[in-house]
């Protein structure tokens, strides 16, 4: 949300508090009174503007020392009051501007819950340094805080964009720290303690000022950078990445790799910035993770939706359902109980029929998806992509989708699974069509009967081959290209297409 209130204070609210042991001046005035190696002055790209920000009315003394360090390095704070428990009258930007993003008042803030409390600050101080940084009023952010602070100022960091610099300082670092840090370049510094300007306290923050002041004098570099396309990857697909990566390159591409392990939560983000020209995704994996409870799935934190940023935003993709042969989680004690027990009484399929799942290396361990969750993942594919507005190929490997989903007839070491070693370890063959994945079968089914065939952006083509074909991939190069070139159209590559003959879905 952007904020669209004045850049005048509110009225006052609520009483306002003063940090012990401070003056009442702002970050913009210690900017001109602490006379920094680089003088702080408004335009002035070596003094990049960087918000300083966290719980004011009880970290006040923390806030301002920040705001110090940063003016002392060239920088021009901006404090930005995220305070819980009632507003101060010496920020730059006060808890009232803030909270008049989101039409919060401070009583409301003051009444609720704790975790309430820091929700609605949270979400109003996200719009509010959107709005600070269209207006060149943000270069960088930086916080110091304990649990809940850094709860409320990581979500404000969040919301700027990939590669505006973000520190935050916490002592909260034992921890898992991906809620806070979501799928955003936050970096967490630790300062040991958790408040006090002391002599632990005081070389942490002042190396965090130094670093941050640094890091948004940098700016953006753009100076010979080409053309950026998204491929998403698993081990397990390599090959026909690289060959895609290689196909992109040639044509004066960058490529961004992004494992599919919720990485997947970064690139719609990146697409959205405008950053990605195309995106091949060839490999959804981290969908069925998501929705089945697996470690590897997008940050708790990310508020998007995987299979939309492309579509929106118009721009070229390729869609391939790599890797949703598999549902992954960390050792095998990580397994939830429901799962090993439909191992064990043969609900779902065990490796070689051991009542286990697989090993695929120490910390990871493979189960094979039921036939039930490939179809939840095949209508939430259709339900997205119904969306696009830029041109967008689904391409359906009939014949399986990763290397552990190959028939011992296609395996092969150079495809990742060795010759000898039988089927791959997720290989469910269709009863039909036993050179099928029975999951093709199904989802090809979901697909043609759900994916609309009024959106002329949209087209499903289903071949009579393994997502490690080399033909496979060339065939998805073909269709980038196309799409990049303007020539592509729906319907174009139904010669390929396993349903000739058919109705088009």
């Amino acid at each position: 949300m952007r904020c669209t209130s004045s850049s005048s204070r509110c009225p006052d609210t609520a009483p306002r508090a003063t940090a012990p042991g401070v003056s009442c001046s702002g970050g913009r005035a210690l900017a001109s009174e602490l006379g920094s190696p680089r003088p702080a002055e408004e335009g002035d790209v070596s003094s990049p503007a960087i918000v300083c920000t966290g719980m004011c009315d009880t970290k006040g003394a923390e806030v301002r020392f920040l705001a110090e360090m940063v003016a002392a390095n060239g920088g021009r704070p901006v404090i930005m009051d995220l305070s819980l428990g009632g507003a101060v009258d010496w920020a730059d930007v006060s808890l009232q501007e803030v909270l008049a993003c989101t039409g919060v008042r401070v009583e409301d803030v003051l009444a609720a819950p704790r975790a309430e409390a820091s929700e609605l600050v949270g979400r109003a101080g996200a719009a509010k340094i959107l709005e600070l940084h269209s207006r060149g009023e943000c270069d960088g952010v930086l916080s110091w805080a304990g649990s809940v602070g850094t709860s409320t100022a990581t979500r404000v960091m969040r919301a700027l964009p990939f590669g505006v610099p973000k520190i935050m300082l916490t002592d909260m670092t034992s921890g898992d720290l991906g809620t806070w840090v979501g799928n955003k370049d936050i970096y967490i510094v630790n300062p040991t303690l958790e408040q006090g300007i002391n002599l632990v306290t005081r070389r942490a923050v002042a190396n965090a000022a130094a670093g941050i002041v640094a890091m948004a004098r940098v700016g953006a570099i753009t100076a010979g950078v080409k053309p950026l396309c998204a491929v998403t990857s698993y081990g397990t697909t390599t090959p026909t990445v690289q060959r895609c990566r290689a196909f992109m390159e040639a044509r004066g591409f960058d490529t961004a790799v992004f494992h599919a392990v919720g990485v997947g939560a970064t690139m719609e983000d990146l697409v959205r910035s405008g950053l990605i020209t195309a995106v091949l995704d060839i490999t959804l994996a981290e969908l069925i993770n998501d929705m089945f409870g697996s470690p590897f799935r997008f940050p708790a934190s990310w508020e998007g939706e995987r299979l939309t940023a492309a579509g929106a935003m118009g721009i070229p993709q390729v869609v391939v359902p790599g890797g949703l042969d598999q549902l992954a989680f960390g050792t095998l004690n990580t397994v939830p109980a429901r799962y090993l027990d439909d191992l064990k009484a043969g609900r779902r399929p065990s490796y070689r029929g051991t009542g286990r799942p697989y090993s695929h290396n120490d910390g990871v361990t493979i189960l094979s998806p039921s036939l039930e969750e490939v179809g939840r993942v095949a209508r939430y594919m259709a339900e997205r992509l119904n969306r696009t507005q830029g041109p967008t190929a689904v391409v359906l490997p009939m014949r399986g989708w990763s290397a552990y989903d190959q028939s011992e007839k296609l395996a092969t070491r150079e495809r990742g699974w060795a010759e000898g070693n039988g089927d791959g370890p997720t290989w469910e063959p269709d009863p039909e069509r036993p050179e099928w994945s029975r999951r093709s079968t199904l989802m090809l089914e979901i697909l043609g009967e759900q994916l609309d065939p009024g959106n002329q952006n949209l087209d499903l083509v289903a071949v009579d081959q393994h997502i490690l074909d080399p033909a496979l991939a060339d065939l998805l190069n073909r269709m980038i290209g196309e799409m990049l070139d303007g020539t592509w159209r729906r319907g174009a590559h139904r010669d390929l297409d396993v349903r000739r003959g058919l109705a088009a879905p």
